[in-house]
């Protein structure tokens, strides 16, 4: 039964700034990972039934609805209902339910990170315990003992479908895999060759050409059936990269870019993307920290992180193209590439807006961890390729040429002065962060993919 949401008004059904539900940051789901392998942790996935429906309206909403269907013969003619919890359909259910599950951990006795509105922890003897939730999908992680007592609260409070030890979340495949977690999306990439018909031909061995570069110019616009079909493509990829597969960041970005003008030249791309992608079914994200750890609360964790650009790469607004990844304890939990929101003047400036970029999320990541009683190493690592940017980030000269840039540097230079992070040179052959801004191709392809794939059967 679903309600007609879109019939609500706002101020007298819903509050249009109260509506958004919080869900897992993608990074937090990688620590996450991490701290169990890291721990030997015990984990499981549980997912709460009829979650819309336990959520309450605010004192000042009101929702009536008209009698549904087949219950008509119950009531008298011209009654409306009071719904008294939310109902699948109505635009606050998401929200409400997740202030009910805020409540359900209050009473278990679970802390909210103030980091990640949807991740929470409890220290007890028997060590730390998480939990994470994407609106009704959770994972409690921890020593087995803890996890056990954790799922028994929470099933005393919901009713749950209890799905079992890890193995998924999300849409996302998880296998264990040489002491790492292999993160794999075969359902996904199936559909691939079942809704586009790819190429009976041998697929591609990388994404894209290397220095292949797309641009509004490449030939006539797609009709409105297959820019259609073009738009649910990409968006198709966009969760395979976000997810599953980084060898595929650069191509996919470039891709997203098109979603309403796009020409036969992308739909030949993307469908070569898709052919790459679904040819290689085991080749997946792959976190293996290098190291263990206990569950000693003192532990120091160390983050790093890598960062690169091209330079006025992008052929129709000559903006640059940032490209970075961050480690906890060497595993992988971010990576990104993205074209750069303002036109940078050198090469230098490029290079200092994709570092600032990189260093955000080592923030996020530090502050998550500091959040659930964790510690971290200081100061954290960033790699860039750059001599410019190691220059202007361990010095405090204010030259007239990069005046423009002096808050991106004064940031940087800041937490270099709080001990919080020391920059790095590496020269841009041993920089794998270089695929996330340029196709590339041949053994620096393969060199560099290692890192976030891992050793597999295609390489």
């Amino acid at each position: 039964m679903n309600a007609r949401g879109f019939e609500q008004i706002d101020g007298m059904h819903y509050d249009e700034t109260d509506k958004a539900v919080p869900v897992v940051n993608d990074i937090t789901i990688r620590v996450v990972l991490v701290l169990i392998l890291m721990a030997n942790w015990y984990a499981e996935v549980l997912d709460v039934c009829g979650a819309f429906l336990l959520g309450e309206f605010e004192p000042q909403h009101k929702m009536y609805i008209e009698v549904p269907q087949g219950f008509e013969r119950f009531y008298l003619k011209n009654v409306v209902l009071l719904l008294k919890c939310t109902l699948y359909g109505t635009k606050q259910a998401a929200l409400q339910f997740w202030k009910t599950l805020i409540e359900a951990f209050r009473e278990m006795q679970f802390d909210r990170s103030k980091a990640d509105a949807c991740l929470y922890y409890k220290w007890t003897e028997g060590g730390l315990t998480l939990w994470i939730s994407w609106v009704d999908d959770c994972i409690v992680a921890g020593v087995k003992e803890q996890v056990l007592k954790a799922k028994k609260s929470m099933t005393s409070i919901f009713e749950c479908d209890e799905t079992g030890e890890l193995t998924d979340y999300v849409g996302v495949k998880i296998d264990k895999v040489d002491g790492g977690f292999k993160l794999t999306q075969p359902v996904l990439l199936q559909s691939f060759n079942d809704e586009f018909e790819l190429p009976k031909t041998r697929a591609p061995v990388i994404p894209a050409p290397a220095g292949d570069l797309l641009s509004k110019v490449d030939g006539d616009e797609l009709d409105l059936a297959d820019q259609k079909k073009y738009r649910s493509g990409v968006g198709k990829l966009l969760h395979v990269m976000r997810n599953s597969r980084n060898d595929v960041l650069n191509r996919v970005r470039e891709l997203s870019s098109y979603m309403s003008q796009a020409t036969k030249k992308h739909y030949d791309a993307m469908i070569k993307v898709m052919h790459y992608c679904h040819s290689t079914p085991n080749r997946g994200l792959y976190l293996k920290p290098s190291c263990e750890w206990d569950g000693n609360p003192n532990f120091e964790f160390w983050i790093s992180g890598w960062s690169d650009s091209t330079y006025a790469s992008d052929p129709d607004t000559r903006r640059s193209v940032t490209g970075y990844s961050t480690f906890l304890c060497d595993a992988l939990v971010s990576a990104k590439s993205r074209k750069q929101q303002s036109s940078a003047l050198s090469v230098t400036e490029a290079e200092l807006y994709a570092a600032v970029d990189c260093v955000q999320d080592m923030l996020f990541i530090y502050k998550l961890l500091l959040s659930i009683g964790l510690k971290v190493k200081m100061p954290m690592e960033l790699h860039v390729d750059n001599k410019g940017v190691v220059d202007l980030v361990n010095s405090w000269s204010a030259a007239g040429r990069t005046r423009h840039a002096a808050p991106k540097i004064t940031f940087m230079r800041e937490l270099k002065e709080a001990g919080l992070l020391v920059v790095y040179w590496v020269s841009n052959e041993i920089n794998h962060s270089d695929i996330f801004t340029k196709n590339v191709g041949g053994e620096a392809y393969r060199r560099h993919i290692k890192v976030y794939c891992g050793s597999d059967e295609y390489n």
